[in-house]
């Protein structure tokens, strides 16, 4: 159990992998793998079909991107992420009513992930200051 405890008196320990600046002579590295998480949950989002859900995975990938390499790259993996996501919805050729439905559910996704890496990026640079 003392194993669980955090060592408060040992502050760089606590920041350790969750300090924004940590990988910040890795950023090659980190592109890679937030790109290489993108592209296994696309993967698994095809082969698992349109049925089974996996919408709130692709936020991982641009949650790496926008926390340890800033807003540029996250809004990068963001646009990936939605490009991902439609063509592994369109590829596992999920039904629509209208056909337009398909854009407007990317358009959604988009606007997420976005979200969330502008979000995440804003607070990195306040929690680096």
């Amino acid at each position: 159990m003392d194993k669980l405890q955090i060592n408060i008196s040992n502050p760089v320990a606590q920041w350790r992998f969750t300090h924004p600046t940590v990988f910040a002579d890795y950023s090659g590295i980190v592109r890679v793998v937030s790109l290489s998480v993108l592209l296994l949950i696309g993967w698994l989002d095809y082969i698992t079909g349109y049925e089974f859900g996996f919408f709130i995975f692709y936020f991982i990938p641009v949650a790496i991107a926008a926390w340890y390499c800033g807003p540029k790259d996250g809004i990068c993996i963001a646009i990936a992420s939605a490009v991902c996501w439609y063509f592994s919805d369109r590829l596992t050729h999920h039904p629509y009513s209208r056909a337009y439905f398909v854009y407007w559910e990317m358009f959604m996704r988009l606007i997420s992930f976005l979200t969330t890496a502008m979000t995440l990026s804003k607070i990195r640079n306040l929690a680096g200051r």
